[in-house]
């Protein structure tokens, strides 16, 4: 384990305590988020969708190695599926993550499209296939960037920016805020 990847567990394991304790045996030690490497910057991102209203929203927080939110994104937006959701918030991380030129790691809870991102394009779900297509296109200009699965209980905060942007009930000094209630989420 290298400097980077202990300040990430001790950092997320300050920041997620709350949310990952009550699951875990008493006495149980394990890593929330297994880095693949040495990274300068996590962006976790997340959507929420409404089916009635296909109104849907997406969340992303850009931390530092010590696991401080050091900027965000919230977004609404209409869309038809909720996969789509999750793929305009990998979206829109792939290009803040870029726009940085370091190191980064890029977290989603989106298992189906983390995995279809790494597999043949034909296997993409219908519903996101563009989407995919220019997070692609941005990740081959972008070697610096990995994309990584994360259990939905480790991307708390995104979903709480997701799901506030969507009920427009998001602060304006959210990520001023999110600093303060991510040991709470």
């Amino acid at each position: 384990m290298n400097i980077n990847e202990a300040r990430e567990t001790i950092s997320l394991s300050s920041i997620l305590r709350s949310a990952s304790c009550h699951s875990q045996p008493r006495g149980s030690r394990r890593n929330p988020s297994p880095l693949p490497g040495p990274f300068e910057r996590f962006v976790h991102c997340d959507g929420s969708f409404v089916s009635e209203s296909q109104l849907a929203a997406c969340g992303i927080t850009i931390a530092d190695a010590h696991g401080q939110v050091i900027d965000g994104k919230a977004e609404r937006f209409y869309c038809s599926y909720p996969i789509q959701a999750e793929a305009f918030a990998i979206l829109g991380a792939v290009v803040l993550a870029a726009q940085v030129s370091c190191p980064t790691c890029i977290k989603s809870d989106c298992q189906r499209l983390i995995v279809a991102l790494i597999q043949d394009p034909c296997d993409w779900p219908w519903q996101c296939r563009a989407t995919l297509a220019r997070i692609v296109s941005l990740l081959q200009g972008a070697p610096w960037i990995k994309l990584s699965f994360v259990p939905r209980r480790f991307n708390s905060l995104a979903d709480w920016v997701a799901r506030n942007a969507r009920l427009d009930l998001l602060p304006q000094d959210w990520i001023v805020i999110a600093n303060l209630i991510s040991p709470l989420l």
